[in-house]
């Protein structure tokens, strides 16, 4: 190979990984496959174990790392069929987010090729459930300049992201015949009035982020129509947008003691230094910058659109995947050089 791939060389690779199925709790085939490239490529190979059967990849080039290139490598189910049409490539992953790793390897590849030393990947799992891999990962005895961390961004760099509260709500009620209201207590409508109490509320904005968001993206519970729900369940989403104790706090009083809370998981927004002479953005959701960020100053860039993430036709149009290679390319000479 020569040093910058050809469009049809970098499709070929990508459709390779995308064809290796890396569900979130299930990257341990990609973690091996990306190991054996890395390994045949010339690069040092170290795991960081996460949990059983998962890891993180600690990619060097065998001096200390200056900047490390650093993403996810699971993605949202389901797994899907992997295809080409013109320069799009389809499948899970295409743009969140192993477009974006193809053209960082691409760009450090030719970085080593010209003899530049202190190149690095940090490539971790979990993150579209927990950010177990980032949270592990701060354990890592590595002192980078820069964390280039790749999110699909349309190669814009990240000058904000915002903060997240994930959690569940059950309730519990007494079944009854729903004739006789006074013989029973619908789970449920204790349920739907506390989350109606959360929508009502009014929460912080900021200038640059805008406002708190929320999302009840699942609802469950019940037996029939004509029975008091006997137990109820919700998972919520907040995008938060300024520091989320304060708000969790909130949640916790109006929610009250008749509303439990299960499995919160959250993260304050998170402010960059981005470049003043590159294009840039802020964006709505979420990534493991907030734990990577304890490791060293993060830039958060990378090829592909987040609206097409997690969607049945997620994909990434390869000139954007070549414009992401210069950009990385360049944002790694610059920290380098700081």
């Amino acid at each position: 190979m020569t040093t910058n791939l050809d469009t049809a060389q970098l499709a070929a690779i990508l459709k390779e990984w995308l064809g290796v199925d890396s569900t979130s709790g299930e990257e341990r085939e990609f973690l091996e496959h990306l190991e054996a490239f890395f390994a045949d490529d010339g690069w040092t190979i170290q795991r960081q174990e996460v949990a059983p059967n998962r890891w993180n990849l600690l990619v060097g080039d065998g001096t200390p790392a200056k900047v490390l290139f650093s993403t996810h490598v699971d993605t949202v189910p389901p797994f899907l069929p992997v295809r080409q049409e013109d320069n799009t490539v389809y499948g899970r992953g295409a743009c969140d987010t192993k477009g974006g790793l193809v053209a960082m390897w691409a760009a450090a590849r030719r970085l080593k090729n010209r003899g530049v030393e202190g190149i690095g990947f940090l490539l971790v799992v979990g993150e579209e459930v927990d950010h177990c891999g980032a949270k592990i990962a701060r354990q890592l005895d590595v002192q980078p300049t820069r964390i280039i961390l790749c999110e699909p961004t349309q190669n814009r760099v990240v000058r904000a992201q915002r903060g997240m509260i994930r959690f569940a709500l059950r309730t519990t009620g007494v079944a009854g015949h729903s004739a006789f209201p006074n013989d029973g207590t619908s789970a449920i409508h204790r349920l739907l009035d506390g989350i109606e109490r959360l929508r009502q509320t009014t929460w912080p904005t900021d200038d640059i982020l805008g406002e708190t968001t929320i999302n009840v993206g699942v609802i469950e519970g019940g037996v029939a129509a004509n029975i008091f729900a006997p137990t109820a369940r919700a998972e919520l989403l907040f995008r938060a947008v300024s520091p989320v104790e304060p708000m969790i706090e909130r949640v916790e009083e109006l929610l009250g003691d008749e509303i439990e809370i299960e499995d919160i998981i959250y993260n304050d927004p998170v402010f960059f230094d981005a470049p003043d002479d590159l294009e840039s953005c802020t964006v709505p959701f979420n990534t493991d910058a907030t734990y990577l960020a304890e490791l060293g100053p993060v830039w958060l860039v990378g090829p592909g659109d987040i609206r097409c993430a997690h969607s049945d036709d997620e994909r990434i149009d390869l000139n954007e995947l070549q414009t992401g290679i210069d950009l990385y390319e360049t944002l790694a000479s610059r920290a380098l050089k700081a």
